[in-house]
């Protein structure tokens, strides 16, 4: 009798299409979406919220937060020295030494005699700072004639290597301590 039952059985499930699942997985996937519809995720806000938010911002003067700041510096400090790290330089950057690409797992540049030629001898920055602009290049500056208040910072840095040509000066400025550039950006010009 057992045997028959095995083969009816079988047989029957021969017939049947499984499902790719276990049942276990799709009642739990069903009780998770269950769960999310009565409890509710967080979730991003719409335009209106948006709008709303920045409107109740309004006429509310930006104040700095020394409690944050120096947590900030604290935390920055302990974990990777940038007055000497924040910008490769001959002196923390031998010829040889091979850079991981940031987010690049697979992609990685090694040092050589043309690259290490064009890194300064030591650092750029001369601490402290007390006025920095940092400017990229989307255009955004365009005829606004902030060139002397960029150009009156104590350090400029800029971003994807900008044309600073004198048609662009009035806006931008001219005066640069540090570019940034994307690997992406380098092969392109």
């Amino acid at each position: 009798r057992t045997r028959r039952r095995r083969r009816a059985m079988a047989g029957l499930a021969w017939k049947w299409p499984r499902t790719r699942l276990p049942v276990g997985a799709s009642a739990l996937g069903v009780f998770v979406l269950c769960w999310l519809y009565v409890f509710p995720v967080y979730r991003l806000p719409d335009e209106k919220e948006i709008v709303q938010g920045v409107l109740l911002q309004q006429g509310k003067a930006w104040r700095r937060n020394h409690t944050a700041l120096a947590l900030f510096r604290k935390l920055l400090e302990e974990c990777c020295d940038p007055g000497q790290l924040f910008a490769m330089t001959k002196q923390n950057s031998p010829m040889g030494k091979n850079l991981w690409f940031d987010g690049e797992l697979l992609y990685s540049f090694t040092i050589d005699n043309a690259t290490y030629s064009l890194f300064p001898q030591a650092t750029p920055l001369q601490l402290p700072l007390k006025k920095c602009s940092v400017v990229g290049n989307g255009g955004i500056l365009k005829r606004s004639g902030c060139g002397r208040q960029i150009d009156g910072a104590d350090f400029v840095m800029r971003c994807n290597l900008p044309p600073l040509s004198r048609e662009y000066s009035k806006d931008v400025g001219s005066k640069t301590q540090l570019v940034t550039a994307n690997p992406s950006i380098i092969q392109k010009r």
